[in-house]
């Protein structure tokens, strides 16, 4: 065998290795390494939601075992999976550390991978114009800035304070009943004159996407309150959250 030989079998040998290596480093980075098309839909809550439900069905079904970890790495990363499987099926039947452990891993996903920034948050709901703020949207941004500082009293709090708890006539019924009307919301919000940061919004929008993705639509946040026993009345919900009168109720 010549020199020449031998020198081409240890290239042939090298870039085989380098070939080996570098297709076991995209494996091991694959549960990170995310396309993200950018066009007009992109950052909003339905393109997110879809993002969302494709990589964490990702990540609980990735095969560990395929992309040459270490052994301390391979237990870390099966330990993360069962915790989050666990938690996405804890968080269906309404666990409340479950939900907060899947809206955290949500938060971190959509500000790392999918590039949701200052700039192009208010695609999925229009924090910077309030005019065009739904109720919907302004229930939401209330009960997240009352739940930082009262929990689970948040919407107790907000009920006290505007005296909400009253009998009132809706159009199409009656009799009176105990209901928040989207007014009385869009009332409270002017009043409140709340100032978001960045990770304020993206809470909120997390908070919109899980209640789509796994939680109870519109009342998810409603029905984790400790709302019983209200001035010793009971606060009707729908889950129809919203509709097209004024008098739009929950």
């Amino acid at each position: 065998m010549t020199i020449t030989n031998i020198v081409l079998i240890l290239v042939v040998i090298g870039i085989a290795i380098y070939v080996i290596q570098s297709s076991i480093k995209k494996k091991k980075n694959a549960e990170v390494e995310v396309q993200v098309d950018v066009d007009d839909k992109t950052y909003t809550i339905e393109k997110m939601i879809e993002f969302v439900k494709r990589r964490l069905d990702e990540i609980t079904k990735i095969n560990l075992y395929d992309i040459g970890l270490s052994e301390e790495e391979l237990k870390r990363r099966k330990n993360k999976k069962y915790e989050l499987k666990k938690a996405l099926k804890g968080c269906t039947y309404g666990d409340v550390n479950d939900k907060k452990y899947v809206k955290e891993l949500i938060f971190d996903l959509l500000e790392k991978e999918y590039g949701v920034t200052e700039s192009n948050i208010s695609k999925a709901i229009s924090f910077d114009v309030p005019s065009l703020l739904t109720a919907q949207d302004k229930f939401d941004i209330l009960i997240y800035t009352y739940k930082k500082e009262f929990g689970y009293e948040a919407l107790t709090e907000i009920i006290k304070k505007y005296n909400l708890a009253t009998l009132k006539y809706v159009e199409g019924e009656t009799k009176p009943s105990y209901v928040i009307t989207c007014q009385e919301i869009e009332e409270i919000y002017e009043k409140e004159n709340i100032v978001l940061n960045f990770a304020d919004k993206l809470n909120v929008v997390v908070q919109r996407i899980y209640q789509h993705y796994k939680g109870y639509s519109s009342i998810d946040e409603v029905r984790d309150m400790n709302i019983d026993g209200i001035s010793g009345r009971s606060i009707r919900t729908s889950r129809k959250f919203l509709k097209s009168s004024s008098t739009s109720r929950w």
